[in-house]
């Protein structure tokens, strides 16, 4: 049987109460037949990461090595725009690597007809820019949504080293999102790169009736390859 291993964000946080809809994190056993092995990458922040630092391409990629001395059979990251590392980290390790969900975009684009739309909800909708997309091997946005969470207390709170939030600000935050997004009648499926969006894809989908797939979808894909 297989251990996944994950590559986190330095940031920490608290969430100040429980709610149904606010399922369990990335990391959490309850997802896995065995607990996932993890670790923090020292300087690694959201703010940083997110924007696109590329001197904290060497701490994911020896934490990955760590990870698999330690018996990761195959390695994902929790914030989705690691997928700048995702090279890198697959080039270092001998194991399966998918560092984001948003590698699962080519795929689910190719899943809807021509048509069609991915919705894509992001932390930061302006990060997620023409250089990533061209990593995925997509040359214009045109049959791409995206709805980031900036300016709102998700984002502050992510952005926080060590923040809290109640989980109902999360989920206002998201049917904000959801909202915005019904005004559209021609997408086919949402894609969610943020880890927090792990604990609410679920409402999503109830609320918009279509496929939704978050960074447990992309990491569940890539166990389901090594047993």
């Amino acid at each position: 049987m297989a251990t996944i291993g994950v590559l986190c964000l330095s940031n920490g946080g608290r969430y100040t109460s429980e709610d149904p809809d606010f399922a369990p994190g990335l990391v959490d056993p309850s997802r896995y037949k065995l607990t996932p092995l993890f670790r923090q990458i020292p300087g690694a922040w959201a703010s940083n990461v997110v924007a696109g630092d590329p001197s904290c391409e060497i701490e994911y990629v020896k934490a990955a090595q760590a990870l698999v001395r330690e018996g990761a059979n195959a390695i994902t990251c929790d914030c989705g725009f690691t997928v700048r590392y995702q090279q890198a980290i697959a080039e270092a390790v001998p194991v399966p690597v998918s560092t984001s969900s948003l590698l699962l975009l080519p795929t689910l684009l190719a899943n809807v007809t021509e048509k069609r739309k991915i919705a894509v909800i992001t932390a930061d909708s302006r990060c997620l820019d023409a250089d990533i997309l061209a990593m995925l091997g997509i040359d214009s946005p045109s049959r791409l949504i995206i709805e980031g969470l900036e300016g709102t207390d998700t984002y502050n709170y992510m952005w926080d080293e060590d923040g809290k939030i109640d989980p109902k600000k999360v989920l206002a935050d998201i049917d904000a999102v959801v909202s915005i997004l019904s005004r559209h009648d021609d997408i086919g499926a949402v894609l969610c790169e943020c880890t927090i969006l792990v604990r609410v894809s679920g409402r999503i989908r109830r609320a918009t009736g279509l496929p939704v797939y978050d960074a447990f979808d992309n990491a569940s894909l890539l166990m389901a390859g090594v047993g």
